[in-house]
C-alpha cells in the first residue's frame, strides 16, 4: 500500500513543490520575500540597469550630477508608483509603472488646477522674481557697410572708413548690398548672430558708439561699422507680457504642487540607498532626519 502511495503522480507533485519552496526559501529570505511597503530600497542591481540604460541613451558614463539626477528620478518614481498603487489607479491598466508614476503627478496637477486665480498682485511678484524667464535680451542698433572678401583690401576699407568719419555718406553701391540692410533697428543679440554669424554681436559690443569704426568681419564679409544704441538685457513690462506671465504662472503652480505632494508622500517611506556610487548629497536628501 505504502508502495502504490509513493507511485501517485500528485505525491510526486507535492513533494517537488515542498523542494521548491524550500530552496526559495533559502535564496530569498523571509524579509525579502515579504518586503516592508514602506522601505523603498535602491540597491546595486537597481542602480546599474538604470545607469545601463542612460549610457545605452547617452553614449557615456554618467557624471556625478547625472547620477543624482537618476537617482532622484528613480526614487520619485517609485514613490508616485506605489501610492498610485495603494489608491487603485491600476486597476484595469495596462501601463507600466512610468504610467502610473505619471498618474499620480496628474492627481498632483490637478489639485494645482484647482487653486483659486492668481490675483494681479500675485502676478506682478511673480514677474517681478523671476527676471530669468521675462527679460528682454541685449540689443544693438546700428548702421553698416558691407564688403565681400574679394572686394576688401585694406587700402580700399581705410579709405572708405575714413570718408565715413569724416561726414561723407556711404557708397551707393553699398546701401543694401547682398540686401543687407544698411539701417538696423535694435536688434537683439542672438538675432544679429544668426544672421552675420556667431561673434558679430560681441564685436559689437566692444565698439564705441556713435563713430564709425571697423572692420567687423562676419560670415558674410567685412563691415564698417556705427553703434547708433545699445540696450542692455532688462526686465520686460509687465504689461507687455502680462499673458506670458499668467501662463508661467500656472505652469509653476503645477510644479510646486507635485512637489508639496511628492514631499509628503515620500515622508511615509524610509528609503534605503545600498547601492555605491551615489553622491552624498543625494543620500542626505532622501535620508529621513
Amino acid at each position: 500500500m505504502l508502495r502504490t502511495f509513493l507511485r501517485e503522480p500528485l505525491v510526486h507533485f507535492l513533494a517537488a513543490g515542498g523542494l521548491l519552496f524550500a530552496a526559495w526559501s533559502w535564496v530569498a529570505p523571509e524579509g525579502e520575500v515579504e518586503a516592508d511597503p514602506s522601505v523603498v530600497v535602491l540597491d546595486q542591481a537597481r542602480l546599474d540597469h538604470l545607469t545601463t540604460l542612460w549610457r545605452a541613451q547617452w553614449r557615456r558614463d554618467p557624471a556625478p550630477a547625472d547620477l543624482e539626477a537618476i537617482v532622484s528620478r528613480h526614487l520619485r518614481q517609485e514613490v508616485f508608483y506605489r501610492e498610485a498603487v495603494a489608491m487603485g489607479l491600476d486597476l484595469d491598466d495596462d501601463i507600466i509603472r512610468t504610467r502610473l508614476a505619471q498618474k499620480m503627478e496628474a492627481v498632483a496637477a490637478d489639485l494645482g488646477a484647482l487653486m483659486q486665480p492668481p490675483t494681479e498682485d500675485q502676478l506682478r511678484a511673480f514677474h517681478a522674481s523671476r527676471p530669468d524667464l521675462f527679460s528682454l535680451p541685449p540689443a544693438i542698433a546700428f548702421q553698416q557697410v558691407l564688403y565681400l572678401p574679394a572686394e576688401a583690401d585694406a587700402e580700399r576699407l581705410s579709405q572708405v572708413l575714413a570718408a565715413l568719419q569724416a561726414g561723407e555718406a556711404p557708397p551707393a553701391d553699398r546701401r543694401n548690398k547682398l540686401s543687407i540692410p544698411f539701417d538696423w533697428p535694435l536688434t537683439p543679440a542672438q538675432s544679429l548672430d544668426n544672421a552675420f554669424g556667431g561673434g558679430f554681436a560681441e564685436s559689437l559690443a566692444e565698439m564705441p558708439a556713435g563713430e564709425w569704426a571697423g572692420p567687423v568681419r562676419s560670415g558674410l564679409g567685412l563691415h564698417l561699422v556705427r553703434v547708433a544704441e545699445r540696450q542692455p538685457a532688462r526686465l520686460a513690462p509687465y504689461e507687455a507680457v502680462q499673458e506670458l506671465v499668467a501662463r508661467q504662472f500656472d505652469y509653476y503652480a503645477v510644479l510646486q504642487s507635485q512637489d508639496r505632494l511628492f514631499q509628503e508622500l515620500l515622508a511615509r517611506y524610509e528609503v534605503r540607498i545600498e547601492a555605491e556610487g551615489v553622491p552624498e548629497a543625494t543620500r542626505r536628501a532622501f535620508a529621513r532626519p
